[in-house]
């Protein structure tokens, strides 16, 4: 049977292909710009009919100008390619890391998988069976990061549909309790001996502002402002406008990259009070800190608040291993971030400040967040909500209520 030499893109034709005995659907794509040649996918089947039948098939499958390299491009491939192009330039770097994990978790499950083979249950699995129910985190993660690659491709053409789009997720796990820390825990943090010159300023940092870890070891001593009248200190404030991350490994170090950025979000910009207690201790503090640079051969950050040994940025993760060490030799539950959780509970339950003040305090880009994760009752204010339950229990129904009606119902 003839067949036309050139054909448009996405036309089709039937042919019988003497030497397979078999008759062929067959469909042009367009020119591949590796070898220069068209892109032409087939199929065989036994009749003319059913080769028909599988050249409609090729048609709806290429009808939304699906790219040329849709069968040949790799999971992996693409991954990288996405993460690099649209990702890459606009994320912090901590951020950059965390992608960069996702993508590595989905690489090494089927990252040698051609794109538009992927269905929903080969992600599905790595959710359920590489990352594991118990990761509940991790699992939401690799659902917002995948689902955000497919779309792209997707809006590409390299495939018709997204895998991705209906992922589950395992059963939610329930909230950890909160463990606050009383006057006790406070003053056992304080005063633990830990092998760090800085740990007593660093809680009692967060102690009087709630401050991220992040956004304290990112602190500069240009940070504070300090107020006096007449050479005595009265207050001041502290100025919150960057934070501390984790990067990439560096290849001279062979350790993950420790850098200063802007604050999580723009509303993570704030300016907040500071008692003349604590700024005497900060000074004292500094005057410390001062002595250790005398004796230090090098000191890369003088501008910092917090560092090592020797000046350099201090790790966030190599901070919070000493704490989870010090809370552990103290049997203190309550985890770093629930001493800035009680901050803002401490907030709340004062009756003092409304959801917006504590939003400001605590460099929340929603108020929604504030009022999910920071909104705790104390046992003395749920004993004043029972109290007026009660109260307007018995002043809507009436006391005795259930004694009158049966007393009516009686004639008595």
């Amino acid at each position: 049977m003839a067949r036309s030499s050139i054909r448009g893109n996405y036309e089709g034709t039937v042919f019988y292909r003497e030497s397979r005995k078999s008759w062929v659907a067959q469909i042009t794509l367009g020119y591949d710009p590796k070898t220069g040649q068209r892109k032409r996918p087939v199929r065989y089947a036994k009749t003319k009919k059913e080769a028909l039948e599988k050249l409609k098939e090729l048609q709806e499958k290429y009808a939304h100008k699906i790219h040329f390299d849709a069968d040949k491009i790799t999971v992996r491939e693409w991954l990288n390619k996405w993460l690099e192009t649209y990702k890459v330039p606009k994320l912090r770097e901590n951020t950059q890391v965390s992608y960069r994990r996702i993508i590595d978790i989905c690489n090494e499950a089927i990252g040698y998988m051609k794109l538009e083979k992927v269905q929903p249950s080969d992600l599905q699995n790595v959710i359920y069976n590489v990352i594991g129910k118990e990761h509940y985190r991790s699992c939401q993660y690799f659902r917002t990061v995948i689902k955000q690659a497919f779309a792209r491709a997707v809006k590409e053409r390299l495939i018709i549909t997204s895998p991705a789009d209906d992922l589950e997720l395992p059963a939610k796990p329930d909230k950890k309790p909160f463990y606050k820390p009383t006057p006790e825990v406070w003053k056992t943090l304080i005063e633990a001996e830990v092998a760090h010159y800085g740990w007593k300023m660093i809680i009692l940092t967060v102690m009087v502002t709630g401050m991220r870890r992040s956004e304290i070891l990112a602190l500069t001593w240009d940070s504070f402002n300090i107020v006096k009248e007449k050479n005595v200190i009265k207050g001041g404030t502290v100025t919150i406008n960057k934070a501390i991350g984790i990067g990439d490994v560096d290849p001279k170090t062979g350790r993950r990259r420790i850098y200063i950025d802007q604050t999580k979000s723009s509303s993570g910009v704030r300016t907040l009070p500071i008692p003349a207690d604590y700024i005497q201790e900060l000074l004292a503090y500094k005057k410390h800190q001062n002595k250790l640079r005398l004796k230090a051969k090098t000191w890369e950050h003088p501008e910092m608040v917090f560092t090592t040994y020797d000046g350099r940025y201090y790790n966030p993760d190599v901070f919070s291993s000493l704490y989870s060490s010090v809370c552990k030799r103290y049997d203190i539950k309550t985890t770093f971030h629930m001493l800035r959780h009680d901050f803002a509970s401490s907030m709340n339950s004062s009756h003092e400040f409304n959801f917006k003040d504590i939003q400001h305090q605590l460099g929340h880009s929603n108020i929604q967040i504030t009022l999910d994760t920071y909104t705790h009752l104390e046992e003395k204010d749920m004993e004043k909500v029972d109290n007026w339950v009660d109260g307007r229990f018995k002043k809507l129904v009436g006391k005795g209520t259930a004694n009158d009606s049966q007393k009516t119902a009686t004639g008595k």
